[in-house]
């Protein structure tokens, strides 16, 4: 009598019937050339200068002075920020600043009156025309991209001529 095996009925005896046909399984051999192209990245990997690998593979000396040009510039930092305090002083007394400040306030008298502007425009437009806009606008740009993707599909064949494996 030939008989079927029954499903799983819980998560333990699914996991378990899983596991035994996942080791029933034969094992698969790596293609030759992939195991070529392997260890000829893990040959070109160990001949990087030390310089070029992970810190952790740096030379202990190399890794104490780095940790000691590196403490020291974050100090050279902090002085020369304290150092250049009296330097935006004096430089917030200058004409140049006083015409920067002048600029700024103009810029921003400008702002302003933009955004008195826009307010009175918006008022008489109803929401419904500002979110049909928007949708539109939305819309536009997704089309955008669409028609680009399909222009560079087009355009550039991208599909691999011929499988590896």
């Amino acid at each position: 009598m030939n008989r079927t095996p029954r499903p799983p009925r819980d998560e333990r005896e699914l996991e378990q019937y899983i596991g035994k046909l996942l080791r029933a399984q034969p094992l698969r051999q790596a293609p030759a050339s992939l195991e070529a192209r392997v260890q000829q990245q893990l040959a070109l990997q160990a001949a990087r200068p030390w310089w070029l690998q992970g810190f952790s593979a740096w030379p202990w000396l190399a890794r104490l002075l780095f940790g000691l040009v590196g403490a020291g510039l974050v100090a050279l930092t902090y002085l020369t920020t304290d150092r250049l305090g009296w330097v935006s002083d004096s430089l917030q007394q200058s004409t140049l600043a006083t015409t920067g400040r002048g600029a700024a306030q103009m810029f921003a008298n400008l702002g302003h009156a933009l955004q008195l502007l826009g307010e009175m425009l918006t008022r008489n437009v109803s929401s419904a025309w500002l979110y049909g806009a928007a949708g539109v606008t939305v819309f536009l740009y997704v089309a955008l991209f669409g028609l680009g993707a399909a222009a560079f599909r087009t355009l550039f064949d991208t599909t691999p001529q011929h499988a590896r494996y």
